[in-house]
């Protein structure tokens, strides 16, 4: 946690989410400079060579309505080959005009991820605190859909409960999955206190509305690490494999779990890709070590959020940066094995944990957008320190936002819009926060937590904090 920097302004402490929070605790060595208030931004950085991914998936259209938690699936596997944008525009995405469409018009919880099930206008709005709220029409129920605050604990910083997913053929088998991080006070049902945690839930066949109160499986449990850096992305991917996104195990340099982050034998610092159709350790066919073969990517610090380019499968990664950068990588087509280079990078710099190596089988693979944000930049992106990935719109009710990839920053008061077309990088190109409506009862559009993709094709954004969240979609006013 940026405590030093962001503490007065952000409230990191205590019970207030700052799940972004790229900086170190107190205690942690390496950690970030106090005065590093300011960031800079070299878009349009590295080219990443696109090549295709032959990674097979499931059609998620087999089984009937009687799927047991367990049961393995016969779903065929396919798979269609990345071929890019063809219609990509090679140019800096100038001159939009956004707003912000309310979902809901009342105040949620102090939210960090939303998501709808297959197939469903339904959204389910995760808190922190562990409850999971079922919000129909806008309207939030009056009951949780799942509470697991006592397995969530108190004083959360980074940790609490930071995403839900959804099986492909959840309306046939209720099956979903939540990744979290238990804090201070957990009773020790989810997973051990400051131990990352993937697990499997079941819907009530009694009421579709509530889930069961008892998780079925663990699907990852992670060693017990430090408070912070604790990843907390999962969601299937478009082969309809379950991608999680795991931190680096916290403190500074990863001094938690030293030498984890380059070691494809650790699960810290990682992209995995898992197929919870099968059977423990749940790795799906196809992934590239044999080391374990859990792990799909590597070299991440805190891949907080990151989501998938639907018509290219790129994946794109939000990395928190320490000291000198935040940054956005890209696999393109999601080809496998990629190594992201923390702790030897930080961005495009090197030196901020001294002499790591790199290690693995794989080359450092560079950002495409390094936010430099050192004392003295004068970039329009200075103020950001907790980078939230976003996703590339692919909807139709704003075509003028077709192609354009849209992240965020906890902190920063801009949202970042850029085009990435055949390796190259168009922009990225700021828009302040504050100059984006929100329309009547939208809250105030800051404190960016997560960017999802409906089920109507458009971009959905869960904003402001504290107990005043909000889903909003992205459009052109």
């Amino acid at each position: 946690m940026r405590k030093s920097k962001l503490a007065g302004i952000f409230s990191c402490l205590g019970a207030v989410l700052f799940a972004a929070c790229g900086g170190d605790d107190a205690t942690a060595t390496g950690g970030d400079d106090a005065g590093d208030a300011s960031a800079t931004d070299a878009s349009g950085g590295d080219v990443v060579t696109s090549d295709a991914t032959t990674d097979g998936g499931r059609d998620g259209t087999t089984d009937g309505t009687t799927d047991a938690p367990n049961d393995v699936s016969s779903d065929v596997l396919t798979h269609d080959v990345n071929t890019g944008d063809a219609g990509c525009v090679a140019q800096p995405p100038t001159g939009l005009s956004l707003k912000i469409v309310p979902v809901n018009t009342t105040s949620l919880g102090t939210g960090t991820f939303a998501q709808q099930p297959p197939g469903s206008t339904d959204w389910y709005f995760v808190e922190q605190s562990g409850k999971v709220w079922l919000v129909r029409n806008g309207t939030k129920a009056t009951t949780p859909f799942l509470d697991i605050s006592a397995a969530m604990g108190s004083n959360y910083g980074e940790r609490g409960l930071l995403s839900i997913a959804f099986h492909p053929r959840y309306a046939q088998n209720g099956r979903f999955f939540t990744m979290g991080t238990p804090a201070d006070g957990a009773d020790g049902t989810y997973s051990p206190i400051n131990a990352d945690a993937v697990v499997e839930w079941k819907r009530d066949p009694n009421n579709p509305d509530k889930a069961l109160p008892t998780k079925v499986r663990d699907i990852v449990v992670l060693p017990v690490s430090d408070a912070n850096h604790n990843g907390g992305t999962i969601m299937f991917g478009p082969d309809n494999y379950l991608y999680v996104g795991t931190g680096d195990g916290g403190g500074g340099c990863e001094s938690s779990q030293p030498g984890a982050v380059q070691d494809t034998t650790k699960l810290f610092g990682k992209i995995l890709r898992l197929d919870v159709d099968g059977t423990a350790p749940f790795a799906a066919p196809g992934n590239p070590f044999t080391s374990d073969a859990r792990v799909y990517h590597y070299g991440l610090r805190n891949p907080f959020r990151y989501n998938f380019d639907p018509l290219t499968n790129d994946l794109f990664i939000g990395d928190v940066g320490q000291s000198t950068n935040e940054e956005l990588d890209v696999a393109p087509g999601n080809a496998p094995g990629k190594n992201f280079g923390w702790p030897a990078y930080e961005g495009t710099s090197q030196g901020t944990c001294g002499n790591k190596p790199l290690g693995g089988p794989s080359p450092h693979t560079p950002p495409i957008v390094s936010i430099d944000r050192t004392s003295g930049s004068t970039s329009p992106f200075k103020d950001y320190s907790s980078i939230i990935a976003g996703r590339v719109y692919r909807g139709a009710m704003s075509p003028a936002l077709q192609g354009i990839y849209f992240f965020a920053d906890f902190a920063g008061a801009e949202i970042g819009a850029l085009r990435y077309c055949n390796g190259q990088v168009y922009g990225p190109v700021p828009y302040p926060t504050g100059q984006i409506p929100t329309g009547t009862g939208g809250g105030t559009f800051n404190q960016i937590t997560a960017f999802v993709q409906g089920n109507d094709g458009e971009v959905y954004v869960v904003y402001g904090l504290y107990g005043n969240s909000h889903i909003g979609r992205l459009a052109t006013q």
